[in-house]
């Protein structure tokens, strides 16, 4: 490869990430809400590919759905894994085939018990992820999540609140981000999307 061409592909890459870089922070700032499809998909390194295997049965020829959360989540998180389920019937409806990952970012609560049993009451096609320390804030990273625990210290390890981002992620089967949405409001257009672009899938 000439320098010329690494240093085009350096660049592209970088660019490319900016703009994911600033379509999830307009997310997070809850500026819009709106379904992002990206003409140049983001591959995710490759122990972050493994990582989300790990999660799935099956991996030819199936898409990821990925969102991130807690259990004790009052809100947006059961909203986002009923969402979560309606797009796994919705793809399922257009022959393609989608697998749901929740991912925890409050470790110290979920434990797998809980988090399997969280996934299953909406989707036995949803599983789960859970990392914790470094592995979780290097996996984090990697989407560009935003996660804010509110009033955990020694004295309260039991009732504090998380704060993060609700940016969704539908991973295509060679471990690229092609699609970012919010998951609590746009699945409506991703089910669309199932529906009128067939020929991305």
């Amino acid at each position: 490869m000439g320098g010329i061409e690494l240093k085009a592909r350096i660049f592209n890459t970088k660019l490319v990430l900016m703009i994911v870089s600033i379509a999830l922070l307009m997310m997070h700032v809850n500026l819009s809400a709106a379904l992002l499809v990206l003409q140049r998909p983001v591959p995710l390194k490759t122990e972050v590919i493994a990582q989300l295997s790990e999660a799935s049965a099956s991996t030819d020829n199936t898409w990821r759905l990925i969102t991130f959360g807690f259990t004790r989540c009052k809100d947006i998180c059961p909203i986002s894994l009923g969402n979560l389920h309606m797009l796994i019937q919705a793809a399922e409806a257009q022959q393609i085939r989608v697998q749901g990952i929740f991912v925890s970012i409050d470790p110290d609560r979920d434990s797998d018990a809980a988090l399997s049993g969280y996934t299953d009451r909406f989707d036995s096609a949803i599983s789960y992820l859970r990392f914790e320390d470094k592995a979780l804030e290097e996996f984090i990273q990697a989407f560009g999540v935003e996660v804010t625990f509110l009033t955990k210290n020694e004295g309260n390890m039991q009732n504090y609140q998380v704060d993060h981002s609700t940016t969704a992620f539908l991973v295509d089967p060679e471990g690229r981000i092609k699609v970012m949405f919010d998951a609590a409001r746009d699945a409506a257009a991703v089910a669309k999307l199932f529906q009128e672009s067939r020929g991305m899938f």
